[in-house]
């Protein structure tokens, strides 16, 4: 089988000259771009310290003018000297303040003072250094930011035509030099290649440079594959036949263990006589549940459940019906919860149910009819009846309950087990509604 070389897309899409001009004009325009900005940042930076220090150097001289009419009371001679400062066109607004707090003159030529494009100054106003008033001056920045605005603008064409003038001048060089060669050697391979990937026809020699010699390099190249693939042809259609066999067979053992895989992962957790999932799938279970519970403040509860006298069976009848006793109490418990519930088997007589937002009065509402049930089963063995009864403990865990980890549940619906048994058997209890646990306690 030759291998078949995927003729170029006749679909619209970018060339090498087109991707060559889009690098280039990228590169340039961010490099300049960079450029200007930063120049641009300078001279903002520097501009801005000008009229810092110029703001300031006229608050100053102002101040030492009207020191002595700040003393003096004089308001008519400050708001005449604070008028003729603010008809200059870079100074906007002029307050002056003497020490009491009164405004001795206020002046501004803008109709809104907290204009951005003006910079406040605030001088202390000294006479024989005493400080005798406040002035507060407004230098309108508007001119120099147009200025800014305007060398910004400035800027951006000439690099604009910078970018224009470099990339053409780089494009033509490219396209002589590097994209010509290779877009006829790209047209010259359409042409010799058939449809079974044979090398039919030669790239054409255009040059004695690097070009030229990767021309000659493909034209042997071409003929070695042409003689590789011939020989290679009966070997891949020998080994195409040996691959369709060993995958199919290897299809059919991953299925196989799959099914075994499967079949192991669900004895793992599965009580083989009850068919219940057993401790190992309940502790896991558990520990999901209660971890759940308190994340989302659900209600849940647990049911240990435990048949009593269960040893007397065994002892009187054997293990085998024993083992019967088991299945059908089993099959009893499952019966009789409901759909969300999950029942566990977690030890030779022993079960749990995982009730699902079940509260204190449902979990013994579901306990009590699991205790019903079982006292009206009997076991038939010859001719004799057996009858089983069962014990049951509930703990329940909601969003009060802080601190309560699995374990924690656990031992306090066995606690009510055990108080369950203590109390007559054949019962349900709750873990809130025994006394402080025994230490001592016989199933």
């Amino acid at each position: 089988m030759l291998m078949k070389i995927k003729a170029p897309s006749k679909s619209i899409r970018l060339g090498v000259r087109q991707k060559v001009l889009l690098v280039m004009l990228s590169v340039l325009l961010t490099a300049l771009g960079i450029s200007g900005w930063l120049a641009l940042k300078q001279e903002r930076s520097d501009t801005l310290k000008e009229i810092d220090q110029r703001g300031t150097d006229i608050s100053r001289f102002v101040a030492k003018s009207l020191a002595y009419s700040v003393v003096g009371y004089d308001y008519h001679t400050v708001q005449l000297l604070l008028d003729e400062i603010t008809l200059a066109d870079d100074i906007g607004y002029a307050k002056v303040i003497n020490l009491k707090g009164n405004v001795m003159g206020e002046s501004d030529s803008f109709e809104d003072i907290s204009d951005s494009t003006m910079v406040m100054f605030v001088q202390d106003i000294f006479l024989e250094d005493e400080v005798v008033g406040k002035l507060t001056l407004g230098l309108d920045t508007r001119n120099t930011l147009n200025k800014l605005e305007s060398q910004k603008f400035a800027l951006v064409r000439r690099e604009a035509l910078i970018i224009i003038l470099i990339a053409f001048g780089e494009f033509l060089a490219l396209s002589y030099i590097i994209i010509r060669p290779v877009s006829l050697m790209s047209k010259s391979l359409d042409s010799t290649i058939d449809d079974d990937g044979k090398i039919i026809g030669a790239i054409p020699v255009l040059s004695k440079d690097e070009f030229g010699q990767l021309a000659t390099q493909f034209n042997e190249l071409g003929t070695q594959l042409n003689d590789a693939n011939a020989r290679l042809q009966s070997k891949i259609d020998i080994a195409d036949e040996e691959l369709v066999k060993n995958n199919r067979m290897l299809l059919r053992q991953s299925e196989e263990l799959k099914r075994i895989s499967d079949e192991f992962k669900k004895l793992a957790i599965t009580d083989s006589l009850t068919m219940l999932f057993n401790r190992r799938r309940f502790k896991e279970l558990m520990e999901t549940e209660v971890e759940m519970s308190i994340r989302h403040g659900d209600t849940n509860s647990l049911l240990i459940i435990d048949i009593d006298y269960f040893k007397k069976v065994n002892d009187n009848y054997g293990h085998p019906v024993g083992d019967r006793v088991l299945k059908g109490v089993a099959n009893l418990l499952k019966t009789h919860l409901r759909k969300t519930d999950i029942l566990c088997r977690i030890g030779g007589e022993e079960f749990a149910a995982l009730c699902k937002r079940a509260n204190k009065s449902a979990a013994l509402a579901i306990g009590e009819k699991l205790r019903s049930a079982v006292q009206g089963c009997i076991t038939r063995f010859g001719d004799e009846n057996i009858k089983v009864t069962i014990s049951v403990g509930v703990a329940t865990i909601d969003s009060q309950s802080v601190g309560i980890n699995s374990d924690d549940l656990y031992r306090q619906a066995d606690m009510a087990v055990y108080c369950s048994k203590d109390s007559g058997r054949n019962r349900v209890t709750h873990f809130d509604d025994i006394d402080p646990p025994k230490n001592n306690h016989a199933k």
